[in-house]
């Protein structure tokens, strides 16, 4: 069970390492009697550069809010936990 998450998790990351790779070009010189002819060969990304984007903008939206959560449960909810408190509020009806 633990290897088949193993491979499944490495699968999604060759995925999104795949999704975030650059084009490539190639070229190459081919000899033919005297001249020599250049070709290039260009290679796209698998998809388009609009899901790109938002798939990294929502990853970045996950990311925070998982950040936002656990900054949360251990940070600020445990500061009001504390019933001890270093300010105390001025009496309003001094006479």
């Amino acid at each position: 069970m633990r290897t088949k998450s193993i491979v499944y998790y490495l699968a999604i990351g060759l995925l999104i390492m795949g999704i975030f790779m650059e084009e490539a070009e190639a070229r190459r010189k081919i000899l033919r009697g005297r001249k020599t002819i250049t070709r290039h060969y260009y290679r796209g990304t698998a998809i388009p550069a609009w899901a790109i984007v938002l798939v990294a903008g929502i990853g970045m939206l996950i990311v925070g809010g998982v950040l936002y959560a656990l900054l949360k449960k251990f940070l600020i909810d445990v500061a009001d936990s504390n019933d001890a408190r270093a300010y105390q509020p001025a009496m309003q009806d001094e006479v």
